[in-house]
C-alpha cells in the first residue's frame, strides 16, 4: 500500500496535493476504460474527489492523520558500554573507593569535570557551603557599576555573583526580573549588598565557598567538585563537605565525571 499525504485544512499545500490525488483518481479511471486521455483532467477529477471525500466524512470515515516520528534510542559506544560495566548499578560505594572506580571508568583524553548529583526529599533547598579545596572553576565576581549596569542593560551577564553598595540598588530594582531568577540579584542576607564592594568582592573571588540549590520544580541539586587531575583526597573533602551539609535531606547521591557512567554514592 503506497504512501498517503496529508493536508492541513487551510495549508498552502492543500489545493495542490487535492490535484495530485485528482490526477491519480483519473489514471485509475484510464486504466479501468472509463475515461479519455486529455491534456488537462484537473477540474473533473477534482470535483469527484471532493464528492467521495464528502462521503467518507458522512460516513465517518477519519482522514488518515501523518504518522508519528518514533525517537531511535541512543545506542551507547563500545568504550561506554565497557565502563559502565564495572559499575554495579544496584550498589553503593563509598567516596575513596567511588574515586578510585571514576578514575578507572573516565573516558575523556582531556582533564575532566567531576560532578556530583543529589535527589533531596524536598525542593526549595539552599545552602552556601564552604569547600576545602577549590573545584576547578574560577568565580567570577562583579560589581554594580555604570560599566556593570550597562552590561546588564544590553543583556550581558558574564558573572557568578554581583555585589553592590546600598546606594547602588536604585539602580538595579529594574533588573530584578533578569537577576532574581538567576540568583544573581544583591540581597543583604547573602551578603551581597555591602557598604565596600570592592573589598567584599576581592575576599569572595579567593573564596572556595559555593551556593548549591535545587532545581525550580525538582528537589535536584548538580554541581562540579574538581577536576579529575585533583588528589584522591582533594575530591573526597570536598564530597564529603556537600553530602554532610545536606544531611538528612538526601535520597540519592551519584558521582560521575565528563562523559563516564554515574556512581551511587553511600549516604552519610
Amino acid at each position: 500500500m503506497g504512501k498517503k499525504a496529508v493536508a492541513v485544512i487551510g495549508s498552502e499545500n492543500e489545493q495542490e496535493l487535492k490535484k495530485k490525488a485528482a490526477e491519480k483518481l483519473h489514471q485509475k479511471k484510464l486504466r479501468q476504460g472509463k475515461g479519455e486521455r486529455v491534456v488537462d483532467t484537473t477540474e473533473e477529477s477534482l470535483r469527484e474527489l471532493e464528492v467521495i471525500e464528502k462521503k467518507q466524512q458522512e460516513a465517518g470515515i477519519a482522514t488518515p492523520e501523518a504518522p508519528k516520528k518514533v525517537k531511535a534510542a541512543r545506542v551507547r559506544s563500545k568504550p561506554y558500554q565497557a565502563a559502565k560495566s564495572k559499575v554495579d548499578v544496584a550498589a553503593t560505594y563509598a567516596i575513596s573507593d567511588a574515586i578510585k572506580l571514576l578514575r578507572d571508568v573516565s573516558l575523556t583524553k582531556f582533564d575532566a569535570t567531576v560532578e556530583l548529583h543529589l535527589t533531596l526529599k524536598e525542593k526549595g533547598v539552599s545552602k552556601e557551603i564552604e569547600l576545602p579545596h577549590s573545584t576547578g572553576k574560577t568565580r567570577r565576581v562583579a560589581i554594580a557599576d555604570d560599566k556593570t549596569i550597562a552590561a546588564i542593560e544590553s543583556g550581558k551577564i558574564d558573572f557568578d555573583v554581583l555585589y553592590a553598595s546600598p546606594d547602588q540598588m536604585a539602580q538595579l530594582v529594574k533588573f530584578a526580573k533578569v537577576l532574581g531568577p538567576k540568583g544573581l540579584m544583591p540581597n543583604p542576607k547573602t551578603g551581597t549588598v555591602v557598604p565596600d564592594p570592592e573589598k567584599s568582592a576581592a575576599a569572595a573571588a579567593s573564596k572556595t565557598s559555593v551556593i548549591l540549590k535545587t532545581e525550580k520544580d525538582a528537589p535536584l541539586v548538580h554541581t562540579t567538585i574538581g577536576k579529575l587531575s585533583a588528589s584522591d583526597q582533594q575530591l573526597s573533602a570536598n564530597i564529603q563537605a556537600i553530602l554532610t551539609a545536606f544531611a538528612g535531606q538526601l535520597i540519592k547521591a551519584v558521582l560521575k565525571s565528563t562523559m563516564s557512567p554515574a556512581i551511587k554514592l553511600v549516604l552519610p
